[in-house]
């Protein structure tokens, strides 16, 4: 079993969220990834998204905790992912971004595709869907279908 530690960003702007895929796969997810031993969880996803993109990412708020679990090659994966409010300096609207990374693709989609995106964790969905402005705090988890909470909203 894999288990990973990483950081992710919740990207939105008119609207439109900030999704990342593998290209040539169906699922999505939002951008970011491992933390470093060592690196904070803030500096990690400014790190990857400037890796990933070329953009520099302004970090927020932690506003939830998302797990997720897949198969890869035959061994069974677990994430473990702080989600971070962010956004990209310069970005003012969803313009097409290109990746630095071959194997990674950005797309900008509306709340109510984020089921035809496949975004994952699924349990995310929901929860982006709904207005994350005033969330203090949410566990986002596939691995335990009625693990979503709203910690609240202020």
């Amino acid at each position: 079993m894999g288990l990973h530690y990483a950081s992710r960003a919740l990207i939105e702007v008119q609207g439109k969220i900030l999704l990342v895929r593998r290209v040539g796969e169906a699922l999505t997810f939002l951008p970011g990834g491992h933390v470093d031993a060592g690196e904070a969880a803030v500096q990690a996803v400014a790190r990857e998204i400037r890796e990933e993109t070329g953009l520099t990412a302004e970090i927020g708020d932690l506003i939830g905790i998302a797990e997720n679990d897949w198969q890869e090659n035959g061994q069974h994966q677990t994430e473990i992912a702080l989600v971070f409010r962010g956004r990209l300096v310069g970005i003012d609207e969803p313009a097409d971004i290109a990746s630095k990374e071959p194997h990674l693709e950005f797309i900008w989609t509306d709340k109510l595709q984020l089921d035809a995106h496949q975004l994952h964790p699924v349990a995310l969905r929901d929860i982006i869907r709904n207005d994350t402005s005033q969330y203090q705090g949410f566990v986002a988890s596939d691995l335990d279908q009625m693990a979503v909470f709203d910690a609240g909203r202020e």
